[in-house]
């Protein structure tokens, strides 16, 4: 699972700081398609359309 980072501006601390947030695996994913016989296929697209994760700041570490 990667690490995806972007510039972006933390109002906690008020200045502008690295973004992270947690990448898809999509090792895994892949390998729960092909066991699952392409049902799972559908969570992937969904989990790689929507992302469910947030941008946390780097220095403070709240949700941007």
């Amino acid at each position: 699972m990667g690490i995806e980072q972007t510039q972006q501006h933390c109002p906690d601390c008020n200045e502008g700081v690295l973004a992270q947030r947690s990448g898809v695996n999509h090792i895994l994913h892949l390998l729960l398609t092909i066991v699952t016989g392409g049902l799972w296929l559908i969570v992937w697209i969904l989990i790689s359309i929507f992302h469910f994760g947030g941008w946390r700041c780097s220095k403070c570490g709240k949700e941007i």
